[in-house]
């Protein structure tokens, strides 16, 4: 008996048995039911609600952050104290002029950046003193008397001469006045008051009142006249 053929046997297994129906299946209808306008809302709150989500967040990272650029450049610390301070350090020092320290910094932080030289009368001054910017010190060579105090009147001296032919013990110190109590000199103008005081901070102060010809502004016939109204 020859085997049936393929085709045959595919063709017995494709025709109908009659229990199809039985084989259906009734799937319920779902009870919800979504039109295409509720979708888009629901979409609509979704992205609103990212978005504040994000918004929140971002300024929560904003307030516990870094300090913003302006204040971490603006050179002051946030305490609000300068980053730094300058002082001018004249008279008998080896590098005098303005020396840049930091907040908080004492008289012997100022000397050990200007150096004394051997001769500086140091002992006097209160090393341990706190400075503040824009301060001068200046350091007189050692057994010189300390200058006036600004708006004290001159000690009165006898006939002995300082260094430039002055008298040693009156007038107005050239290395401690300030440019407005060098204006009060007679013949003193504030532009020649402002040179002084420039030419006296680049030099280290003046050693000489015979200086002052090297200021702009002065000759011999204002110093001369200026002799007799200041000291060093």
């Amino acid at each position: 008996m020859a085997a049936p053929k393929i085709s045959e046997r595919l063709r017995e297994f494709t025709q109908p048995t009659g229990e199809e129906e039985l084989l259906a299946v009734d799937y319920p209808r779902p009870r919800l039911r979504i039109s295409p306008w509720q979708a888009c809302a629901v979409a609509v709150i979704l992205v609103i609600g990212v978005v504040v989500w994000l918004g929140i967040n971002a300024r929560s990272e904003e307030s516990s952050g870094m300090p913003e650029p302006a204040a971490m450049s603006s050179g002051v610390a946030p305490s609000g104290e300068p980053s730094e301070i300058i002082v001018s350090v004249i008279g008998e020092v080896a590098e005098p002029g303005l020396k840049t320290l930091e907040p908080g910094a004492r008289v012997a932080d100022a000397l050990n950046a200007a150096q004394p030289l051997p001769g500086a009368e140091t002992m006097a001054l209160n090393h341990a003193q706190r400075l503040s910017d824009g301060q001068q010190l200046h350091i007189l060579p050692s057994g010189a008397a300390p200058p006036p105090a600004p708006g004290e009147p001159a000690p009165a001296g006898g006939n002995s001469s300082g260094p430039g032919g002055g008298p040693s013990g009156s007038g107005v110190s050239l290395n401690s006045a300030t440019a407005e109590e060098l204006t009060e000199l007679k013949g003193v103008g504030e532009v020649t008051a402002q040179a002084i005081v420039a030419y006296r901070e680049e030099h280290g102060g003046f050693k000489d009142v015979e200086e002052l010809l090297e200021v702009s502004g002065i000759g011999p016939a204002k110093l001369a006249q200026l002799k007799d109204q200041v000291q060093l």
